[in-house]
């Protein structure tokens, strides 16, 4: 399931209105250190905004309303915000336990670590001893 989410701001410089949408891509977002300036620069980039002109820099000055979540972005999402932090560390423990999924499956036959609650705790362990 693609965890995806509609960003949208308005903002004016020099006496124009400017109104930009990009649908953000959550889990490249969530690689990054700052996802919150992964979306300003998205959504620069995808409008026609430099990221090094002043209209960047206004523009980041504006909250952005958030719209039509998808995947896991709608557990943390509240009437056009999101809870990044929330989000990032769910996305987290999600990656984990999709990479402990495929291991288990291929070194184990284990099709569902969820059932096997001993199995997942020890490659969990394992995982985070590294």
């Amino acid at each position: 399931m693609q965890n995806t989410v509609l960003a949208s701001i308005e903002f004016y410089f020099k006496g124009i209105r400017y109104a930009f949408s990009a649908v953000i891509d959550m889990d490249t977002c969530m690689r990054h250190g700052e996802p919150m300036r992964h979306i300003y620069q998205t959504l620069a980039s995808e409008n026609g905004i430099s990221l090094h002109g002043y209209e960047f820099d206004v523009m980041e000055m504006e909250n952005i309303e958030f719209s039509e979540p998808s995947g896991l972005v709608v557990d943390f999402f509240d009437h056009g915000v999101i809870d990044i932090d929330g989000l990032h560390d769910a996305w987290q423990r999600e990656k984990i336990h999709s990479t402990l999924q495929a291991i288990a499956s291929k070194h184990l036959g284990v099709d569902n670590l969820d059932e096997n609650p001993a199995l997942k705790a020890a490659l969990l362990e394992a995982f985070q001893a590294n």
